[in-house]
């Protein structure tokens, strides 16, 4: 099977696509709760189509990263997080300093115990 380059780009230029059209014929003030929930479903999609594509592109010159989906969805956990708080008034400075803080210890954190379960395994 021929791997297609452009297949990378199709989906984030498809789900920017969709955000424009989504928030362009929407106001959030008239619609139901709902409808923003999906509207933020699809701002987590993007971001994380966004930020593992970008990661993909940074992995041809620091290879290791191609390899790291956790961290693609920890930056998109944490950047969805501020955003959504924004989006409703209540981010800080405290919360934009903390919360990326918090996921690099929680990405730190998962990425140490799957080395110690691996690493136990291996002793004999």
């Amino acid at each position: 099977m021929k791997h297609n380059r452009y297949t990378s780009i199709g989906l984030p230029m498809a789900l920017i696509i969709t955000d424009g059209l989504f928030y362009g014929l929407t106001r959030p003030v008239y619609v139901a709760p709902g409808l923003v929930l999906i509207g933020f479903c699809l701002l987590v999609l993007t971001a994380y189509s966004l930020i593992n594509n970008m990661q993909k592109l940074l992995a041809v010159y620091a290879p290791w990263l191609s390899r790291q989906k956790k961290l693609s969805f920890f930056l998109t956990a944490g950047t969805t997080t501020l955003i959504a708080l924004q989006s409703i008034g209540q981010l800080t400075v405290r919360d934009s300093v903390l919360i990326p803080l918090v996921a690099v210890v929680v990405y730190a954190y998962f990425g140490y115990s799957k080395r110690a379960i691996t690493s136990s395994y291996d002793v004999k």
